[in-house]
């Protein structure tokens, strides 16, 4: 049975014509062609959000939220607040609504300046590249022990073996079987992804789906990019058998990570890109990465001259209790930093892992002093999670 699109996807043929090819190229070099990303980042600016976007947390924990900016925030910013239970909508030209308690607003670089009172100072986005070009020995000892232990035991016991396929019919089953089912179910309509004559093009024909196998079955693939050059692989769209969960806790997708970059490390590459995510520890995605210790750095694309000011407003128990669950990837005066907000009534949430090379420190933030001055809403100390 076909897994139904994605929202918005209109389900064009993946093998399309030769000018429609060259379109497509030009699509795909705009959003990732780093030699474009100037030109990129000056159209987006002058693209910016004309009204604020809002987000609501439920009534029972009130953070209201206000994005306004680069319109990148209605893509990646709000959907990752709205997986911690923050609500999203749209504001109504002309609302007055409730006053909001944390402003976030996606701006180039330039505009972003140094951070004020109660004001933090993040990167939009951060890239995620695990250096292959040592050898196996240096790339074993990379990845933490636990996940190789881990790794290991589970080939085994599955009887894990993988492949890589070169077919349209394989493209297909990949994206029709695995991609679109796996990101509608663990995203549903949050889900975003490259429409499949773009993924095709631009990723396939150029670079190589990896196919895991459990007894004999494809169970998982993940689709990688690869320049003409040939020395960065980067992982790009990914799923498991029908969106199945028992795939991923299975081990399926971190079982096609370890593939990638055996893969790459005996195939000349530098490095294997593991995409980006948001900069926030509580991503699950980058806890994930983390296990490889990857280099964490600003993208080489228009992600990277754009920023995410996070500025706090007023001083809420729902406030510190979103702050202290979310730690930040923040700018700092030399690099990238882990915060870790805590109170009196709120641990710094350490264990979740920030050590990888590129982020140089982490720092631990008293709230009291971050938000002294700002109005106070007084209320009973949950100490819990949004």
């Amino acid at each position: 049975m076909t897994a139904p699109a994605l929202p918005g996807d209109r389900r064009a043929p993946a093998r399309a014509a030769a000018p429609r090819r060259a379109a497509l190229r030009a699509k795909y070099a705009w959003d990732t062609d780093p030699r474009l990303a100037p030109l990129r980042l000056r159209w987006d600016a002058a693209l910016r959000t004309a009204h604020p976007l809002t987000a609501c947390s439920p009534p029972r924990s009130p953070v209201r939220l206000r994005y306004t900016g680069l319109h990148d925030g209605a893509r990646h910013i709000l959907p990752f607040l709205a997986r911690q239970g923050v609500e999203t909508t749209a504001a109504r030209t002309g609302a007055p609504g409730e006053p909001a308690d944390i402003e976030l607003s996606g701006v180039p670089a330039r505009q972003a300046g140094p951070p004020g009172p109660a004001c933090v100072v993040l990167p939009f986005r951060i890239q995620l590249d695990v250096p292959v070009g040592d050898g196996p020995e240096a790339l074993r000892a990379r990845i933490c022990d636990r996940e190789r232990r881990a790794f290991k035991a589970r080939r085994t016991a599955a009887r894990w073996t993988w492949h890589i396929g070169t077919s349209p019919h394989a493209f297909d089953h990949f994206y029709e079987h695995m991609h679109l089912p796996t990101m509608r179910r663990r995203h549903g309509a949050a889900a975003r992804s490259l429409p499949p004559a773009l993924a095709y093009e631009c990723l396939f024909r150029r670079g190589i789906l990896f196919f895991l196998a459990q007894d004999g079955v494809r169970v998982a693939g993940v689709l990688c990019a690869r320049p003409r050059d040939g020395r960065v692989l980067t992982m790009r769209l990914l799923g498991v058998l029908d969106g199945a969960r028992q795939y991923y806790t299975g081990g399926a997708v971190r079982a096609l990570t370890h593939f990638a970059l055996e893969w790459a490390c005996e195939n000349g590459c530098a490095s294997v890109g593991l995409s980006g995510c948001e900069p926030f520890l509580s991503k699950g995605i980058f806890q994930f990465k983390q296990r490889f210790h990857p280099e964490c750095r600003l993208p080489d694309d228009h992600f990277g001259g754009k920023r995410l000011v996070l500025r706090v407003l007023r001083d809420t128990p729902a406030v510190r209790d979103f702050l202290a669950a979310n730690p930040l990837i923040a700018l700092g005066d030399d690099g990238l930093e882990a915060l870790y907000f805590h109170d009196a009534d709120r641990p710094p949430r350490t264990g979740l892992a920030w050590r990888c090379p590129g982020i140089r420190r982490a720092r631990h933030v008293p709230l009291d002093t971050f938000a002294r001055g700002l109005p106070r809403e007084d209320g009973p100390p949950r100490g819990g999670r949004p």
